[in-house]
């Protein structure tokens, strides 16, 4: 007889070693956001370009997570995962060493963006594969504690991103933030090898969707690349709408393909699980409302406050420091009161905290900063509480075999958020601070000088973008900032930046509210299967020990039942009991 996984004595190893792979591939998500303005100077690349740093990584995450899922059902999750934190590690080496290589006309940017991709394509194992690896691994009450401390690293990693960034940008330089990937990949590849016990699905076909894969890609990439270029090109023109077709066009292919498909990489059936859609949903909106929020909240700290990036580091502390309290408990009050309440619970402070960050328009100076911290302090506790009630649900509302599609799925609704996210507060931005700019320049007035010179100056502003407005156009040439109406000019441009991320925040928080209103109406109880502590997961000792006992109190209770004196409470119970011996003897 094969032992029980659960009885593996290196099970919270591999726990270790699941962490490691998790934590880098999170972490990576908001690690570079604080480095961002350090990229961007280093590199001489444009604000398109920096959102590429960002999306391409989370773009190839989204599109690959559930194909990448299902090839750990086929050839062994243990080994996908450590061939996923491998080319996450050489992705990571590449990234630091994207400004050393030449390669054609490719320039330093166009390096790092690919080489982000290569750490998508392994974050897009480790990712789905963390969940699958603890289920495989744990059962019963353990597994609620397993995913509890998933869940906290989870949110550490996301919320510490900018405090350790912005360690490294300050005292070593922003290729360090990918160095560090590369020992503690290696650490965690040898755990792995070590501890992780290999799983996979028997059962499963053998085969892979490259019809879904396709599909979805074209589909992705299409509606982010018009998200990203929409204002450049004109929301109206024809590369702009050309992409949309396409991109919904391949939507629906995708949608009424995986429905006719046998074996799919993404069943659309799992969103007529009412509690599946809303967790999915939430998932979603989190990365698409706080989780992008942050790319733009770290150039708000440090070009306009003026922090450095360890002050704005620092400043995000209360993110991971709430995270870490928060987490662990999420997943035991999980098991206790239920998913819905306790990631309804989390959506609401998410969504309060968002809403208090709006404050950022009257935060004009660096000290102004605590005006914010009312909002990082709820979105920290909520953060803590979303995520392991996100796993709980996406995982316990299906069958046993759909476990890995189901972990895919639920982490290609965090990372398209992600991608959506960042794509659409983009453009939402800079079409804010456009149209700031514009009404300011229509009230300016600038003595003897004809309508041209201010619209030539209008275009100009627009022209030099969200980032360089941050700044006050300091990297305008002298012939500009010597020019006496060149303060107003620089003044405009700093207050249409607040101006468009105010009201980016208030996107962001109505993105959070959905989920929290989905959350509400759409997860219920009773779609939960139960399946994570089922007597056929337990171990076979453990089975017949609760069947011995159930069988001996129910003789017992049958004798006392067939007494004269037998009590109608007596006789529910021996119903109940021989209930419970039918149960387990159909489910074993």
């Amino acid at each position: 007889m094969t032992p029980s996984i659960q009885e593996d004595p290196r099970r919270w190893w591999a726990l270790g070693a699941i962490a490691f792979g998790l934590f880098m591939a999170l972490l990576d998500v908001t690690v570079v956001n604080v480095a961002l303005p350090a990229i961007q100077k280093g590199l001489h690349e444009s604000y398109t370009s920096l959102e590429w740093i960002v999306n391409a990584y989370a773009l190839v995450v989204a599109v690959l997570l559930v194909t990448s899922s299902r090839l750990g059902d086929i050839f062994g999750r243990k080994k996908i995962f450590g061939v996923g934190m491998g080319v996450f590690t050489l992705g990571s080496l590449l990234c630091a060493l994207s400004p050393h290589i030449h390669v054609g006309s490719l320039s330093g940017a166009d390096v790092l963006n690919i080489s982000r991709g290569i750490q998508g394509v392994g974050g897009s194992a480790m990712l789905p594969l963390s969940l699958s690896l603890i289920t495989a691994t744990f059962h019963g009450r353990e597994r609620g504690t397993a995913f509890g401390i998933w869940g906290g690293v989870a949110g550490l990693a996301t919320a510490l991103g900018p405090l350790l960034g912005g360690v490294l940008v300050s005292k070593v330089g922003w290729p360090s933030i990918f160095y560090l990937n590369v020992p503690t990949g290696i650490i965690g590849i040898l755990l792995g090898l070590w501890a992780i016990h290999e799983s996979k699905d028997e059962h499963h076909p053998g085969s892979i969707d490259l019809y879904g894969l396709v599909s979805l890609t074209i589909a992705l990439f299409c509606l982010v690349l018009a998200l990203m270029r929409g204002n450049d090109k004109g929301w109206g023109s024809t590369y702009i709408l050309v992409l949309f077709i396409a991109g919904g066009v391949s939507l629906v292919a995708f949608v009424v393909g995986e429905l006719r498909i046998r074996h799919p990489m993404l069943d659309p059936r799992l969103f007529k699980i009412p509690s599946f859609t809303g967790s999915a949903i939430a998932a979603f909106t989190v990365s698409a409302g706080v989780y992008a929020l942050l790319y733009y909240l770290s150039i708000y700290m440090q070009n306009y406050l003026g922090f450095s990036a360890l002050g704005a580091g620092v400043r995000f502390l209360p993110l991971s420091a709430l995270v870490l309290i928060g987490a662990p408990l999420a997943g035991r009050f999980t098991d206790r009161i239920g998913a819905k309440w306790v990631l309804a619970l989390g959506m609401a402070f998410m969504t309060g905290g968002t809403l208090f960050l709006t404050r950022l328009g009257h935060a004009t100076v660096a000290a102004d900063w605590t005006m914010l911290l009312p909002g990082l302090i709820l979105i920290g506790v909520g953060n803590g509480l979303v995520n392991p009630p996100i796993s709980a649900l996406a995982m316990g509302t299906v069958k046993p075999r759909q476990i890995g599609m189901a972990s895919g799925t639920s982490n290609v609704a965090r990372q398209t958020g992600m991608a959506f996210g960042i794509a659409a507060l983009a453009a939402f931005l800079a079409n804010r601070y456009n149209h700031t700019v514009h009404q300011s320049m229509v009230a300016l007035t600038i003595p003897h000088a004809p309508a041209s010179v201010k619209t030539a100056i209008m275009h100009g502003i627009k022209a030099a973008g969200p980032i360089a407005g941050s700044l006050g156009l300091k990297s305008a040439g002298p012939q500009y900032t010597h020019q006496a109406i060149f303060p107003q000019i620089a003044a405009i441009a700093r207050h249409a930046f607040l101006v468009s991320t105010r009201d980016t925040v208030w996107l962001a928080t109505l993105f959070v509210a959905v989920g929290l209103i989905a959350t509400v109406v759409l997860v219920r109880k009773q779609d939960m299967m139960h399946h994570q502590a089922s007597p056929p997961e337990r171990s076979t000792l453990g089975m017949r020990r609760q069947a011995l006992i159930v069988a001996v109190t129910a003789a017992w209770m049958a004798r006392r039942g067939a007494a004269p004196d037998a009590t109608w409470d007596e006789e529910e119970r021996l119903k109940k009991a021989l209930a419970l011996i039918k149960q387990i003897l159909e489910q074993r």
